[in-house]
């Protein structure tokens, strides 16, 4: 029986990188408009609203169609850290270990297969005969994780007190509130002051959830 979940962000805290949003957005000569982000924060746009507005500019930006290839070859640059692997090989053994993140797909899945993570939720680019076009599936919005991880821990049989979550940024807030256990990665911003637990290296987590579980 599991003695509780375990939920990782994924963008800078299994990877060395902040947001793979981010990095598509210099790979492709975008500029990361944060006013749609606060549009969306506001409630005036949906996710998916967001995620076109977001992609288009990308192609725009480009001057040409992003095929599939350009998107993983932009993604390849993001690196999957050197401790995570062992990490969750360790919490796997009492815990359930799950991957919710509200990055992209072909990044998500390959740090997912790599540290051999139990559950992986992501957001879904969509391609059109291999080029990227506007949209995609939101199954990750940031306002719903908090959602999102209830209902995940209620398919699983456990209350939140039971599930802790790892994250790094200010949209991670509204899931420490929520979760017994939140735990933010430095560097996290506004975030930091939400956590009970600040670490700079993932193999901190091992004695941080051994004592809470007990």
């Amino acid at each position: 029986m599991t003695k509780g979940l375990i939920v990782f962000d994924c963008d800078g805290v299994l990877t060395n990188y902040i947001s793979s949003w981010k990095l598509l957005h210099e790979y492709f000569g975008s500029k990361d408009n944060k006013y749609f982000a606060i549009l969306y924060e506001k409630g005036l746009i949906s996710y998916l609203d967001w995620m076109k507005i977001d992609i288009a500019l990308m192609i725009h930006s480009y001057g040409r169609p992003i095929k599939r290839e350009d998107v993983v070859k932009a993604l390849n640059k993001i690196q999957v850290l050197p401790e995570a692997k062992k990490v969750i090989d360790e919490l796997k053994k009492e815990h359930i270990v799950a991957i919710v993140s509200s990055g992209v797909d072909l990044l998500v899945e390959r740090v997912c297969e790599t540290v051999g993570s139990d559950i992986c939720l992501y957001n879904e680019l969509e391609f059109y005969n291999d080029e990227l076009i506007p949209g995609g599936k939101p199954h990750v919005p940031l306002k719903e994780k908090p959602l999102i991880i209830k209902r995940l821990a209620e398919e699983l049989g456990l209350t939140m007190d039971l599930v802790t979550y790892i994250g790094d940024s200010d949209w991670d807030i509204m899931v420490f509130k929520e979760v017994g256990l939140p735990i933010a990665v430095y560097p996290c911003g506004n975030a930091c002051k939400y956590a009970k637990h600040v670490i700079y290296k993932l193999d901190e987590l091992i004695p941080i959830i051994k004592k809470y579980y007990g």
